[in-house]
């Protein structure tokens, strides 16, 4: 082979160094995907808090009589 080739069987663009930095970009993925989600369930569960203690206010101020029955279905419907 002239001059500029290279030899037969060689490691290609970035030989072992690509390699290793392609693996760090898939462990990074993974870790990335694996937060997030954890995340997403976290989110979850404070969206879903709030709106039970909204429904303890309401039974209670329905048992002190701020608000009618009506009013008390009509909170517990929007917030279910």
């Amino acid at each position: 082979m002239g001059p500029g080739f290279g030899y037969i069987g060689g490691c290609g663009i970035g030989g072992g160094f690509g390699m290793m930095f392609f693996g760090l970009i898939i462990i990074g993925l993974i870790i990335y995907f694996i937060v997030k989600g954890q995340n997403n369930h976290h989110q979850y569960v404070q969206k879903s808090v709030p709106n039970s203690e909204a429904l303890e206010i309401a039974k209670i101020r329905l048992a002190k009589g701020e608000i009618t029955t009506e009013e008390y279905e009509n909170i517990r419907k929007n917030l279910l």
